[in-house]
């Protein structure tokens, strides 16, 4: 772990030349690198209808081209493995200090179409190379390795009906809405047992269907929703339904609302909006409103609680300047079991998303045509929180701030295409607290596409 100390000292130097501040929730900016410019920054409720393009790249050529002339089902099917070596190092105080090195990966095999049936399925693995202290969240509790079938899946498209465009899915899959997605921020995704319809990438998506089971990115085992919610022993589910509409090129609109039977309700809205001021001038302002009380049975607990945010981008000429707010109701906290928060405060370490909490978040950012042609971007965060309150006692908490800084390195071609190298470390000062509270954590995913 020693080089990991070492290695701080040069990603604050890199960083600071290449800086490109983060504009998404957490979840979202694990899935690829920062965009360079306002216009294609993504927000959670566009993230949640968009389709992530597949590599256009194929290891086993000769087999590709022997497929080219065979049924639609093997012609497109898609093998691939997507590996992950993850170095993690945090102190949360002089004695709370968790440790690991993993490898491991996602390998998914997605067939074509046969009469408009399809299957997914994806093995995920976590391995130790070594792991020291409490729980890092790279493996099972207990410093574990994970193995587990992650997404096993029968597809249906609807081809020639109102429904055109539309996808049914049975079965273990993964999602990318606000609240319910990958959370892939350790080594392996999040995943759920689930029963959905869907489209996306059109001008009206939509999605409406019903959860059973989850699996964190920690676990190897699917449990019951509200089970994973907090409810010990229980067996409830959610219902989904959620939608997104494109009004023109700059405005979307989008919602979604979960039911988690006798547990809680969340509603989730979010608009956006960007304009091109003049040719080098952009504009992208977006705001959210998030709203969760308990319901039925109340088995975990009995809490009515809301969100607001907001966030303003504006880019000229490579920089960007961002702006963000968030305001939490005094009654809870936000709930955010089934997945990533989608909050513009969501940042590497916390989501300020605590009872009565405000929080800001501030960033400037340069990205030129040269680093990008590299593959280098990087970004920096400051957010501050204060005012949040113990719901329960009364009692007032600390002030936090967090500072983040992230680079990446991904080659848009060439022989190192598919490789993604990310270095990360945050530091949070907590009001009135002498321990020094960080993280690093060293990324190494390649995705190596078979067919």
């Amino acid at each position: 772990m020693l080089a990991c100390r070492d290695s701080r000292r040069w990603l604050l130097a890199i960083c600071l030349a290449t800086a490109q501040i983060s504009h998404a929730a957490e979840y979202i900016r694990q899935e690829s690198p920062q965009p360079a410019t306002a216009k294609d920054l993504e927000v959670a409720i566009d993230h949640a209808f968009t389709e992530q393009p597949l590599s256009d790249r194929f290891l086993m050529t000769n087999l590709k081209q022997y497929l080219a002339d065979k049924p639609e089902f093997w012609r497109d099917s898609k093998i691939r493995f997507d590996t992950r070596s993850y170095l993690f190092e945090r102190r949360n105080s002089s004695i709370n200090k968790p440790e690991a090195v993993v490898t491991g990966g996602e390998l998914s095999f997605e067939s074509g179409w046969w009469h408009d049936f399809g299957i997914k399925a994806a093995y995920y693995n976590s391995t130790e190379i070594d792991a020291d202290g409490p729980h890092t969240g790279l493996l099972a509790r207990g410093h574990e390795n994970i193995n587990v079938l992650g997404e096993a899946h029968l597809r249906y498209r609807f081809t020639d009906t109102f429904l055109e465009g539309s996808v049914l899915k049975l079965f273990r899959q993964t999602l990318s809405l606000p609240f319910i997605n990958k959370h892939d921020i350790r080594q392996l995704p999040a995943s759920l047992e689930a029963y959905t319809l869907s489209r996306s990438d059109s001008e009206f998506d939509y999605i409406i269907g019903h959860l059973t089971e989850f699996k964190d990115f920690d676990r190897d085992e699917f449990v019951n929703m509200s089970e994973a919610a907090g409810a010990l022993g229980s067996d409830e589910g959610v219902s989904v339904a959620g939608a997104r509409h494109s009004i023109n090129e700059s405005t979307t609109i989008g919602a979604a609302f979960y039911y988690g039977w006798d547990t809680f309700n969340t509603f989730f809205s979010e608009t956006t909006y960007h304009t091109a001021i003049t040719e080098n001038l952009d504009l992208r302002i977006s705001g959210q409103f998030t709203h969760q009380r308990s319901i039925g049975e109340e088995l975990i607990g009995d809490f009515n609680t809301h969100q607001f945010a907001a966030k303003a981008a504006l880019g000229w000429r490579g920089a960007v300047i961002t702006l963000a707010g968030s305001v939490v109701d005094d009654d809870a906290r936000i709930r955010k079991p089934w997945g990533g928060s989608p909050s513009y405060l969501s940042i590497q370490r916390l989501d300020f998303d605590l009872a009565n909490e405000k929080s800001l978040l501030l960033g400037f950012s340069y990205n030129t045509e040269f680093f990008s042609s590299l593959g280098l971007s990087s970004y920096v965060n400051l957010a501050h929180g204060w005012g949040a309150k113990d719901p329960l006692l009364g009692l007032d908490l600390p002030d936090r701030t967090e500072y983040d800084i992230t680079i990446d390195y991904k080659p848009p071609e060439g022989f190192l295409e598919g490789l993604w190298i990310r270095a990360r470390y945050n530091y949070i000062d907590i009001e009135d607290d002498g321990e020094k509270v960080y993280d690093f954590r060293l990324i190494v995913n390649y995705t190596i596409p078979f067919i």
